[in-house]
C-alpha cells in the first residue's frame, strides 16, 4: 500500500535534488528515505528515480507521479487544518521572499508565525521575483513576497508601496544633488539582473525617460549594490528609507531625478486555489509586520 510516508520522500527528493537534503528537510535519515522510496517504487513496478547523478532526477514514471504527489500531501494539509486549531498545527509552511524582505520585516513575520504557530515549522527561502513565481505555481512554496505588478493567474494582497531612490557616492562620484532623468546615461549604472522585479521597473523607467544605461556590474544582492555604489564604481537605484543611514552617514548621495523613480509596491502571492489551509493567517501575519524602512547592517 503506498504510505503518505513515502510520497513525502518522493516529494521533498524532487523538490531538493537528492535524497540526503529530502532527509534533512524531514528530519530523518538518508537511509530511512532510500528505505520509503524502496517500498514505494516495489508497490508501483518501477523506479521512480535516475540514480548515478549528481543530482537526482525523477523517471518519466516519477514524472507522472508528481502530480498526484502533490494532490495528496495537500490533502493532507487540508485535512489536519480542519481537524485542528491553527495553534494546534504541526505541519511545515514553506514562504518566499526577495532579499528586502530579507533586510526589512522577514524576522518580525518569522516571529509572528511562530507566536500563532508554535508547533509548525516554517521554511524560508530568498530569491529573486522571477524564480519565486514557478515555485508558487507548482506548490513549492504556499506564499511570496514580491514587488508588483502580481502575476498573472495568481492572488495577490498589497503590502504597500516602497519609496526608490538613485544613489551614488557623494565624494567618489561628481554627480549634482539633482538631473533631468535621462542624464542618469552620463554615469556608469550599477543593476540587478532582469529576473529582478525591482530591476525591471528600474529599466522600463530608464527606457520611457530616454536614459540608454552603461551597465558596468550586474549584482543580485542589494547589500553588495550598496556597498559598490559607496567605493564609488557607480549610481544605484535603492530604497530609500532602507539605506537612509547610509545618507545621514555621508556615505550615500540621493539624487533627485526629473520624473521621480515611482514606488514599487509589494504583494504577498499565494495561488488561486487557496494554497496553505493558513494561507490567509500567513498572508494576514505578512501584513501586519510589514514594513521596509528598516536599515540593513552593511
Amino acid at each position: 500500500m503506498v504510505t503518505l510516508r513515502q510520497i513525502e520522500a518522493f516529494q521533498a527528493i524532487c523538490e531538493t535534488g537528492s535524497f540526503a537534503a529530502a532527509a534533512r528537510r524531514l528530519g530523518a535519515t538518508q537511509p530511512a528515505i532510500s528505505k520509503r522510496i524502496g517500498e514505494l517504487e516495489a508497490e508501483l513496478g518501477a523506479p521512480l528515480f535516475e540514480r548515478g547523478q549528481r543530482q537526482v532526477r525523477p523517471t518519466l514514471r516519477g514524472h507522472a507521479l508528481r502530480p498526484f504527489a502533490e494532490t495528496m500531501l495537500t490533502t493532507r494539509e487540508r485535512l489536519l487544518h480542519a481537524l485542528a486549531e491553527p495553534g494546534d498545527y504541526a505541519g511545515t509552511i514553506r514562504i518566499g521572499v526577495t532579499e528586502l524582505t530579507a533586510l526589512t520585516f522577514l524576522p518580525e513575520w518569522i516571529a509572528a508565525l511562530r507566536a500563532a504557530l508554535p508547533r509548525a515549522r516554517v521554511v524560508p527561502e530568498v530569491k529573486l521575483a522571477q524564480a519565486l513565481i514557478p515555485e508558487l505555481r507548482q506548490g513549492v512554496i504556499e506564499l511570496a513576497v514580491m514587488p508588483g505588478p502580481p502575476p498573472a493567474g495568481l492572488v495577490a494582497r498589497s503590502l504597500g508601496p516602497v519609496e526608490m531612490a538613485w544613489m551614488c557616492s557623494p565624494t567618489a562620484i561628481d554627480c549634482p544633488d539633482a538631473m533631468p532623468a535621462a542624464r542618469l546615461s552620463d554615469y556608469p549604472i550599477l543593476a540587478q539582473t532582469e529576473r529582478s522585479g525591482l530591476q525591471a521597473a528600474a529599466n522600463d523607467w530608464l527606457e520611457a525617460n530616454g536614459a540608454t544605461a552603461e551597465l558596468v556590474l550586474s549584482s543580485n544582492s542589494l547589500s553588495a549594490l550598496c556597498g559598490l555604489t559607496i567605493a564609488g564604481l557607480g549610481v544605484a537605484l535603492l530604497p530609500r528609507a532602507c539605506f537612509q543611514h547610509q545618507v545621514r552617514a555621508g556615505r550615500l548621495k540621493e539624487i533627485v531625478t526629473d520624473p521621480p523613480m515611482p514606488p514599487l509596491e509589494y504583494f504577498v502571492v499565494h495561488g488561486k486555489q487557496g494554497a496553505h489551509p493558513l494561507g490567509r493567517l500567513v498572508a494576514d501575519l505578512a501584513i501586519a509586520t510589514a514594513r521596509f524602512d528598516t536599515s540593513p547592517n552593511v
